[in-house]
């Protein structure tokens, strides 16, 4: 589901007046107080004048973070088989596929499929991907440790990675084709061994 169509996203546009480069930031920020599906009724409950200070709060944090939105990127399309969904978002130099899912763009579309369990640290399978036949001939092969939780993951297969272990490393962001962006399709469930 786009920004555009969702309900939330035209409330807070058509309603309140807020760009829609700050709803990600706004989905990101009540998401620890209601959960990961932000709904129309949570945004009333803030007042206009409180959506618009929040939305002036997530400007202020965008503004001072400027640096890591001018890093060299590629665009990677995620597909969601199970949800009949797929879309693309920027990959940032030095970014995993987990953080591309933390985003904040990454967090409203992948948020509910890419948990980032244990933080990125190789220790749980909840950020478990297949990468298409081309970004999986660029990377290096997983080490033990990455093998040892993928035999955890839900439905492994040869092109089974850990996300948090894929990162677009200056090599990688050269032999990406911009015309071509790489693939990441998302399992249809996860086995979360921390659970």
């Amino acid at each position: 589901m786009s920004q555009s169509t969702d309900p939330a996203s035209s409330f807070l546009k058509d309603q309140v007046g807020i760009d829609e480069n700050l709803h990600a930031g706004i989905f990101v920020a009540l998401q620890t107080v209601y959960g990961k599906q932000i709904e129309v009724s949570h945004l009333k409950s803030f007042g206009i004048e409180g959506l618009k200070a929040l939305a002036e709060s997530v400007k202020l944090e965008q503004r001072d973070r400027p640096r890591s939105n001018h890093r060299p990127f590629k665009m990677i399309h995620f597909r969601i088989p199970h949800h009949k969904s797929a879309f693309d978002l920027p990959w940032r130099l030095g970014d995993s596929i987990l953080d591309v899912a933390k985003s904040p763009d990454g967090a409203l579309l992948l948020g509910e499929y890419m948990e980032g369990t244990c933080g990125g640290q190789k220790s749980c399978c909840t950020c478990h991907v297949y990468l298409d036949e081309k970004l999986l001939s660029l990377v290096p092969p997983p080490d033990k440790g990455e093998l040892d939780m993928l035999d955890l993951a839900y439905e492994p297969n040869m092109e089974s990675r850990l996300g948090c272990q894929i990162r677009l490393t200056p090599d990688l962001l050269q032999q990406i084709d911009n015309d071509s962006p790489v693939t990441v399709t998302i399992p249809a469930d996860v086995n979360n061994v921390w659970t």
